[in-house]
């Protein structure tokens, strides 16, 4: 159940058989059961319904990592970081194998602004074999380190995630955006076609559509982009964004 946890955060979360914690060919048990049920609330974002579940899983087995560690997910989401953190320590101190609760405390390092002891955290679960995804880390890790202002440092980390799942969404937007910084518009331009043959468009790939079609000279291909996002997502701070820039009402 850890893997599945570990994809919580990464937005991608397939199935799996449901099994115990520490014995995947074991029932699962009363706190697992609540886990995983907390999880999918999460994912619903019945956020009070799920912190029932997990509260409730983590007195039903205070020693069960993956517990803890969906719990501090959940904190983090809710803003209440000092539990958040709290929380994935314990996950940690319960299981040092569990590589995806290094994944999420990682990234949860990253977004509080420890970027250093967040990559610490990615290189537990990218390094080893154990851990059958090791681009969402090494994509984290990327991510982390490009939203610090250091997007040479997050490359070769996006492109090892690449190498290893070629078409793995948020590695290939990241590289779009380490491009656009790099002013490697052809780049950006691959990048992003990559991923939106994937996962298709949204407000933050259009606008970077828009900044890179402008950049390559293509003004009409960018007030079409611009036109797409006020058409489909008139809503969203990108629409503002193009309408400003194309000067729009």
């Amino acid at each position: 159940m850890s893997a599945l946890l570990g994809t919580v955060a990464a937005c991608t979360a397939p199935e799996r058989r449901p099994h115990a914690a520490n014995d995947p060919y074991g029932e699962l048990s009363a706190a697992d059961v609540y886990v995983q049920k907390g999880v999918r609330y999460m994912a619903q974002g019945a956020l009070e319904v799920a912190l029932d579940d997990l509260k409730h899983a983590v007195e039903l087995d205070p020693a069960n990592s993956d517990a803890h560690d969906a719990l501090a997910i959940l904190y983090e989401k809710l803003g209440k970081t000092e539990e958040a953190d709290r929380h994935f320590r314990e996950a940690l101190s319960l299981n040092p194998e569990n590589y995806s609760a290094f994944n999420n405390y990682g990234r949860f390092l990253c977004n509080t602004g420890h970027t250093q002891d967040a990559l610490a955290r990615f290189e537990v679960a990218y390094s080893t074999p154990l851990y059958p995804q090791p681009w969402i880390p090494l994509s984290n890790a990327g991510a982390c380190l490009r939203r610090a202002g250091r997007p040479a440092e997050a490359e070769p980390y996006l492109r090892q995630a690449l190498e290893r799942s070629p078409n793995y969404p948020p590695a290939l937007l990241e590289m779009a955006y380490v491009s656009l910084e790099a002013r490697q518009y052809l780049s950006t331009r691959a990048f992003l076609q990559r991923y939106q043959a994937i996962a298709g468009d949204t407000p933050e790939t259009l606008w970077l559509g828009v900044q890179t079609e402008l950049a390559l000279g293509d003004a009409a291909e960018a007030r079409r982009l611009a036109d797409r996002i006020g058409t489909d997502f008139p809503d969203s701070g990108e629409a503002v964004q193009a309408r400003r820039l194309f000067g729009k009402p």
